[in-house]
């Protein structure tokens, strides 16, 4: 942060009339800095180029912030000119004027430095592109020593007024913040905040920002930053993560001092320790896969601080799993829940046979997309639909196209077409002449259209789907006009709905499906997917799912020969 002290040291001794602060990463975090910087050294206003969307804002805001007056409803929500300073440019110059003499004459100095200091002046221009010419001819146009400090995170050649009009600046690149500058800053706040006596620590309650732990926040910090650096440098989004995490990565401590308070006998009073390095290597076992799930959840803004903290509370189960010590009662408590969990989740000889699939499908609800490929089987983490899907898509990276026809077609008295049955070849039988024909389950997947893709999973659901055979037998006539008597008509319907592109989209996202086309490509039915790497293009995975869909999967592979 030499820049942001060079700046500082600027406009203390000799401020120049025009500064530029270029700031591509956390320019709030600069502008925050260089207030408190600035603070009880010179006279300055901070105006934030949001919220002063017209020239009446922003004059009042100027005037009002130099004067420190506050406007408030006792007295009408009065500004501090009575007369009308707003109304333009010129009259905001003499306004500005008088303001600086009244200042001058209630400090007693002849030349009193005043500071402007606008944030995201780029909606400055977009709403009144008159004004930042003026703004950066301040100094000039009221002949005081008024600097104004423009900090953006666009650079100044995009935003510089046509034809020469504003001045050129003091132009100060704002470096991206390192680790250490983070660190430093996170630290810096934890002490300020700690101070207060609002939350001060006491021996029964004691609190996560107790000053005694502030190198545990320390060491807390170095990781969450570790984590965090990769995606964003702005120290206010890692402390607005730290703020989430923080107190639940305490409580455990914080419980077991609580613990030891209330098994104290009468007027012995116990310490409030910082934690071993020991149980901080514990901890950070613990809550560092924490730390990746909140970064993705809070950076997004895709749920807050508070109920983000609420829904990734540690239960007690899994802190003595962890082996987190948090007393006598409390390890009882959990060793009793993870018993309570293991008996739920193990099937006795007496329950049914489908309460273990069941379970583990609720398991499997909870899992992230990320573990939901390596942790279960597909069978088990899959909907019904999704697994028809994939035997249609391994079906279809496998096979040719000129197969389908052969393998899934129909006749008009609702007799499907089987594959004729393969010639073996003799022992003493001469070999064919010319090169080797290598199987496409070595050659891996290959790319298939998404319409030949909806074309075999309509086959595979009319022959092996008990719900679809049930319903294809009722003789009905659908509300647009399709005979659902016709062979196969409902199913073709039901499998273009919007239900079965959501699965097709779901599985891509899992990378169970690759798509091999462009997203931004409106190619529709012509877009072309594969099998996805790994379990979606083994043999045993979707032979393991054919038999539990009652599809003869072998009958539908065309080079079978070369899958024994």
């Amino acid at each position: 942060m030499n820049s942001l002290n060079q700046v500082v040291s600027l406009l203390e001794l000799s401020p120049p009339p025009f500064i530029f602060i270029n700031a591509p990463i956390a320019s709030n975090f600069i502008v925050q800095s260089l207030l408190s910087a600035l603070q009880e050294k010179i006279r300055f206003v901070h105006i934030d180029g949001i919220s002063c969307f017209t020239p009446r804002l922003l004059y009042d805001t100027i005037l009002n912030g130099l004067s420190q007056h506050t406007p408030s409803w006792d007295d009408g929500c009065r500004n501090w000119s009575e007369e009308t300073a707003n109304d333009s440019m010129d009259s905001f110059l003499h306004a500005l004027k008088s303001l600086h003499a009244s200042l001058c004459s209630e400090t007693r100095v002849d030349k009193l430095p005043l500071a402007l200091v606008i944030d995201k002046p780029e909606r400055v221009k977009e709403r009144m592109p008159d004004l930042l010419a003026p703004l950066t001819r301040l100094a000039e146009l009221t002949q005081l020593d008024v600097s104004v400090v423009l900090v953006s995170e666009v650079r100044w050649e995009d935003i510089r007024p046509p034809l020469g009009a504003a001045i050129d600046p003091y132009y100060v690149d704002i470096p991206v913040p390192t680790k250490e500058v983070i660190i430093d800053h996170l630290v810096k706040v934890y002490s300020e905040y700690s101070q207060n006596s609002d939350i001060a620590s006491t021996s029964t309650t004691p609190s996560p920002y107790d000053p005694i732990l502030l190198q545990t926040y320390t060491d807390f910090i170095h990781i969450l930053v570790d984590v965090c650096f990769l995606y964003t440098n702005d120290p206010h989004e890692i402390q607005y993560i730290s703020s989430a995490r923080w107190p639940g990565f305490i409580k455990p401590v914080l419980d077991a001092h609580r613990m030891n308070v209330e098994a104290a006998e009468d007027g012995d009073e116990v310490e409030f320790e910082r934690p071993s390095t020991e149980v901080l290597l514990r901890l950070t076992r613990h809550f560092k896969p924490s730390l990746s799930l909140a970064l993705e959840q809070l950076y997004p803004r895709l749920t807050n601080a508070a109920d983000w903290a609420r829904a990734n509370e540690s239960d007690a189960a899994s802190l003595a799993k962890d082996g987190i010590i948090l007393g006598d009662v409390e390890m009882d408590d959990a060793e009793e829940e993870e018993n309570t969990v293991n008996d739920m989740l193990l099937s006795s000889p007496t329950r049914p046979r489908i309460s273990k699939r069941i379970q583990e499908q609720k398991i499997a609800q909870d899992l992230s997309s990320s573990d939901l490929k390596d942790t279960l089987p597909l069978s088990a983490s899959l909907p019904r639909l999704s697994q028809f899907i994939l035997i249609a898509a391994y079906i279809a990276s496998m096979n040719p196209p000129k197969s389908d026809l052969r393998l899934f077609g129909r006749a008009a008295d609702d007799k499907k077409r089987r594959r004729r049955p393969v010639k073996r070849q003799m022992a003493n039988a001469k070999p064919k002449s010319g090169p080797a024909k290598i199987p496409q389950r070595f050659l891996g997947p290959s790319p298939f259209p998404l319409e030949r893709l909806i074309a075999i999973l309509g086959s595979l659901v009319e022959e092996n789907d008990p719900i679809a055979s049930e319903i294809n037998k009722a003789t009905s006539l659908a509300p647009d006009g399709l005979d659902f008597r016709i062979p196969g008509e409902r199913t073709d319907y039901e499998v273009t709905r919007v239900g079965v592109y959501a699965s097709i989209a779901q599985l891509t996202s899992l990378r169970l499906l690759v798509r091999t086309t462009s997203v931004d490509k409106l190619d529709g039915l012509s877009a072309m997917f594969k099998c996805g790497s790994g379990a979606p293009s083994s043999y045993e995975v979707i032979l393991d799912l054919a038999r539990g869909l009652d599809v003869s999967l072998p009958d539908l592979i065309w080079d079978n020969a070369a899958m024994g």
